[in-house]
């Protein structure tokens, strides 16, 4: 008989995001896919495919561009479609977070990167003194001086704020990190480093780390499983070097194609966009536009 223990820590069933009306073409439908606690699941796709879109949706942002959420998200067996904003406000840091692609958008520019840091682990029921505490100890686990509290966004270069949002999910304990193209702007040797972060994130906490990315090279060396994604519909879920090994699904084959190569100069680097194949479709927005294409994703 399966336990509590056993069930996914997050399972997604029947989940369709529509815009516009009820009836409206979804511009994610997942018939299932789950993630382990302590595991790191890929979700890779060409541009438009639907991945930003899913794992948005599993932290409950999509709400707030008019999307319009059916099906099953259970996080800890939590069911998440139909509970309140406050829940979800209060999930978001404590239990579950995002690393976005770019990190800047996630820090006030007139205020120290510091202030945020605190702000959101006093929301999360620390004492001052406990955030700072907590804080200090993030930020040297991501290998930055407790001084980088201190200054402003600009300040810093883009794999130091990345490192900073490493360092307020591991002050929070998150339990779920969505890392959405987290290194798509970052050379190769911070890229490796973020990755090393995110991987030491896992065997500090526990966390389960769903990982966005179009490039299958990059999921391969991190992930545990990667599951393709392609007009809103994951093609294929499998373990991380049978899928690489020998793709099943047409739009892997692609993503493993455009995939960077030693040696290879003209090679698109990580978050590259993929040229769509035949019936590609862009999803549209909550203005019907480009939704995911136009975010760069």
């Amino acid at each position: 008989m399966a336990t509590a223990a056993d069930a996914p820590f997050l399972d997604l069933r029947d989940l369709c995001v529509r815009y516009g009306t009820a009836d409206s073409a979804p511009v994610v439908r997942i018939d299932e896919l789950t993630l382990s606690r302590g595991e790191f699941l890929g979700l890779a796709g060409e541009s438009g495919a639907g991945k930003t879109t899913a794992g948005l949706t599993v932290l409950g942002l999509t709400r707030h561009t008019g999307a319009r959420v059916t099906g099953s998200i259970r996080l800890a067996g939590e069911e998440l479609v139909p509970a309140p904003e406050k829940r979800l406000r209060r999930l978001r840091g404590s239990v579950m977070a995002l690393v976005p692609q770019n990190p800047a958008a996630a820090f006030s520019p007139v205020l120290p990167v510091g202030a945020t840091v605190l702000r959101a682990l006093r929301l999360h029921g620390c004492t001052r003194a406990e955030a700072r505490r907590r804080a200090a100890t993030g930020l040297e686990r991501v290998g930055l001086p407790v001084g980088h509290l201190s200054r402003l966004p600009h300040q810093l270069s883009g794999g130091q704020l990345q490192r900073v949002a490493i360092a307020l999910a591991s002050a929070l304990r998150t339990r779920l990190l969505v890392a959405d193209e987290p290194t798509s702007a970052l050379d190769v040797t911070v890229q490796a480093e973020i990755c090393a972060l995110l991987a030491e994130l896992r065997d500090a906490h526990g966390t389960a780390v769903l990982f966005i990315s179009h490039d299958l090279a990059l999921l391969a060396g991190l992930c545990d499983r990667i599951a393709v994604m392609h007009q809103g519909r994951v093609r294929e879920d499998r373990p991380a070097a049978d899928l690489v090994a020998a793709p099943r699904a047409d739009c892997t084959r692609r993503l493993l194609a455009a995939a960077p190569r030693p040696g290879a100069a003209a090679a698109p680097g990580p978050g590259a966009a993929v040229a769509p194949g035949p019936g590609d479709i862009a999803e549209p927005g909550p203005g019907g536009g480009r939704g995911e294409e136009a975010a760069g994703a």
